[in-house]
């Protein structure tokens, strides 16, 4: 599976908003099943790795029509 030694673990309640105009390049990874992307703007550094189904899974998903929110408005 995933060595998950060499990175850092995600915090519960973490997020990222990754904009048009912030810097994208692929990074290299050990394992050639998982495409690891770094997204940079201003000095400050968000890496993802993930399998190319999960990349295409997410094109899919963004490509429907937004979600309604809920009555709670979350």
């Amino acid at each position: 599976m995933f060595d998950h030694a060499v990175f850092d673990q995600l915090t519960i309640g973490s997020w990222v908003i990754i904009g048009e105009h912030c810097s994208v390049r692929r990074a290299p990874l050990r394992r050639d099943d998982y495409l690891t992307f770094i997204f940079e703007s201003g000095g400050i550094e968000f890496e993802i790795a993930m399998t190319p189904a999960m990349l295409r899974k997410m094109v899919e998903l963004g490509a429907q029509p937004a979600p309604a929110s809920d009555q709670r408005g979350r």
